[in-house]
């Protein structure tokens, strides 16, 4: 009872924060933040529960920003609708991705779903229209700027903050239901011992193509939200190795496969990379992400399962619950 008064309690806070920050470079760190770790939350679907660790998600983003954006702009499709769309394509292609590499195991998965993503990547950058809509090539899009809710974008960074906020809730509710039914159950034993899953009746392929759908559904809608944001899109960085490692990253350290893991990792390391750039990186070059470096590197090793475990045994510790337990349990 306690976990959820607590929890209703932060919730609410993230909730009235935007209303006592009035700084716009806070609210723009705060958004970046809560997009990281929706598409940490997203990842986590198909790389923690289903056990495919695919680092080859960038392309489920650049997908997203590119659908909404050329119907938005040739079509005039709503952005909201072009979002929708954008994530049943992505969620469509991440299923053609899946049928060939599903087959592979370890970091024989890995390794296609990068390749894969470095030959979406190239064919975006090489074509400057695809299916008869303009994309821009190398030279990447520009979003024009409307400044309506119809197009989501806001006058005030707030009002990102709040949908973005709004999308990590329903992510990690979508991850919660998951983990809770009978596709959560058969994907631990999937991401357990596929083999011993198989001899059961496990259908494996379906439930890692579920997971493959609605890990990318999500991802790519993160994709126009972003698109939304920054008004330009760079085929190189949207496709890059770089973005897709990152968020990966902040999963993996928070502790994948779990509800909370990817959550607490992204909201408490990805603040750390950008104080560290704001105090560390005007005074010697690469200072910040040595540091940065050194701390991930601690984490890793004192902390191999991820640091949710230990957020979450703190959080019992200061609402009083693990002095309880401890005293029941004796």
């Amino acid at each position: 009872m306690k976990k959820k008064v607590s929890l209703g309690i932060l919730v609410l806070l993230a909730i009235f924060l935007p209303i006592f920050v009035k700084q716009t470079y806070v609210i723009q760190m705060l958004i970046m933040v809560l997009l990281y770790t929706y598409w940490a939350s997203s990842w986590n679907i198909i790389g923690g529960l289903a056990g495919q660790f695919s680092l080859g998600h960038g392309a489920y983003i650049g997908i997203g920003a590119y659908v909404s954006t050329v119907l938005w702009i040739q079509s005039g499709v709503s952005p909201w609708i072009g979002m929708m769309i954008g994530g049943l394509i992505s969620g469509l292609v991440s299923l053609i991705i899946g049928l060939p590499t599903f087959r592979l195991r370890g970091s024989y998965f890995t390794l296609a779903t990068i390749a894969l993503l470095f030959a979406i990547q190239i064919f975006f950058t090489t074509e400057s229209t695809i299916f008869g809509y303009h994309t821009g090539g190398a030279m990447g899009l520009k979003v024009p700027w409307e400044g309506t809710v119809g197009a989501m974008q806001f006058m005030d960074k707030m009002w990102y903050y709040y949908l973005i906020l709004a999308m990590l809730i329903i992510a990690v509710l979508i991850t919660k239901w998951i983990i809770s039914s009978k596709t959560g159950y058969y994907l631990a034993a999937i991401n357990t011992n596929q083999e011993a899953a198989d001899s059961l009746g496990v259908n494996i392929t379906y439930y890692k193509m579920k997971a493959q759908f609605i890990s990318a559904f999500l991802t790519a809608a993160g994709g126009t939200f972003y698109a939304q944001l920054v008004l330009f899109i760079d085929p190189t960085r949207i496709f890059g190795y770089d973005l897709s490692v990152q968020f990966v990253f902040l999963a993996v350290i928070g502790g994948m496969g779990s509800l909370w893991g990817p959550v607490i990792g992204a909201l408490l390391l990805s603040p750390l990379s950008s104080l560290l750039n704001s105090y560390l990186g005007s005074q010697m070059a690469g200072l910040s992400i040595i540091v940065y470096g050194l701390v991930m590197m601690l984490i890793v090793y004192y902390m191999p399962s991820g640091i949710h475990k230990h957020v979450i045994r703190l959080f019992d510790w200061m609402l009083g619950e693990g002095k309880s337990k401890k005293v029941a349990g004796g």
